[in-house]
């Protein structure tokens, strides 16, 4: 008999604590009333069996239900916490947590899973700032690529044409020579009053010296000259430049705004090429500014990614740089200037001048509101 109840209770798949509980309980029951009416009986021969069923019966029925109550509340409902407690960790709710008072063994299952699930939502949030970071980074890095491969663009360029300027100078500059002496020449020998011929060997001499200063830009532009760096105080160098251009025409109706910084120490450099990076950009402020407004240079001492650096700033009160031009400024033979006033070379070799030098030339600008070129050289 009792082996074949525990085939029926195999046969519902009762696999659950709670089910093996109640069918050990139940075994414990039945066998305790089989021994009870076994036990009834033989003391008690007279006795009817309705009695026995009654009393018997009713002692297994009342006792089980005790029983399965005390065991639903010390441990099925525990476990069902846990159980749910694990479901809802396996959906992503890290936050949820047991709250159980038991000291037993139970208890102490519910703390340990608080402790994992307080140690995975903590894990999750390192993932998850960690992602975000990664992903910061590699935006960074993106754009720190396009950039860089923009600059190998623009030096592939440079270098194509320094290739190109030291080929084309050469064929070119030795027939502009002939061209111009023998214009010279035959502007000597033609009578005065031929005034056609005169003007016209006059623009062949202007165009052909021209074509010579647009030569001459090439192959600074292109060759490696040897630098002769001295310590120069760069205050100094601004004000000799500025002593020479302000003679000029050009500068007349200009006004010039010094804020120099004084205690600035003295820096290495080659001073006749810096020179050369302060005309131009003088006079590239004097033709935005159609030779009449103010000009403001200063020098000041920085510090950038901790190296000490002096800059140098120049700035106009001219119509300022669209921003589409902002980025190709130093690119060679962009210019913005009418044909015939510029080569567009002037900005081109300062770059070059200035990156030699170990430094730093760069353009802030906004329409209306002029222009500032800002060179930083290295101090020590």
């Amino acid at each position: 008999m009792m082996r074949r109840i525990i085939e029926v209770i195999k046969k519902k798949k009762l696999h659950s604590i709670t089910g093996k509980l109640i069918l050990a309980i139940g075994i414990m029951m039945l066998t305790v009333g089989l021994v009870f009416s076994y036990i009834f009986i033989a003391k008690n021969p007279y006795s009817r069996l309705a009695e026995v069923l009654l009393y018997g019966g009713s002692f297994v029925v009342i006792t089980s239900v005790w029983l399965c109550i005390i065991l639903y509340n010390i441990v099925t409902k525990p476990l069902s916490f846990l159980v749910d407690g694990m479901d809802r960790l396996t959906r992503g709710h890290m936050d949820y947590r047991i709250t159980l008072n038991a000291k037993d063994e139970i208890g102490l299952l519910a703390q340990s899973f608080n402790a994992m699930a307080e140690e995975l939502m903590q894990y999750k949030e390192k993932m998850e700032n960690w992602t975000r970071s990664l992903e910061e980074e590699v935006q960074k890095k993106t754009v720190e690529i396009y950039k860089a491969q923009e600059q190998l663009i623009n030096t592939e360029k440079l270098a194509s044409l320094g290739r190109m300027a030291a080929g084309v100078a050469h064929e070119i500059n030795s027939p502009l020579t002939g061209i111009v002496t023998f214009a010279h020449l035959m502007l000597k020998r033609t009578p005065p009053g031929n005034a056609q011929d005169i003007e016209d060997l006059n623009v062949i001499i202007d165009q052909a010296e021209r074509c010579s200063k647009i030569i001459k830009g090439l192959l600074g532009f292109s060759r490696k000259t040897a630098s002769e760096k001295i310590r120069v105080d760069v205050n100094v160098l601004i004000e000799n430049i500025l002593s020479m251009v302000r003679n000029q025409a050009r500068f007349y109706n200009i006004a010039f705004d010094l804020r120099l910084d004084r205690t600035l120490p003295e820096i290495s450099i080659d001073a006749t090429q810096i020179q050369q990076v302060f005309v131009n950009l003088l006079l590239n402020a004097a033709d935005a500014m159609e030779e009449k407004g103010k000009i403001k240079i200063a020098s000041r001492a920085v510090e950038d990614a901790g190296s000490k650096l002096i800059e140098l700033e120049f700035s106009d009160s001219g119509p300022g740089i669209p921003e589409e031009n902002v980025s190709k400024i130093f690119e060679p033979f962009f210019t913005t200037k009418p044909v015939g006033k510029g080569t567009g070379l002037g900005l081109a070799v300062s770059y070059g001048i200035i990156k030699k030098h170990e430094g730093q030339i760069f353009v802030k600008s906004a329409p209306g509101r002029g222009a500032s070129f800002f060179i930083r050289l290295p101090a020590a």
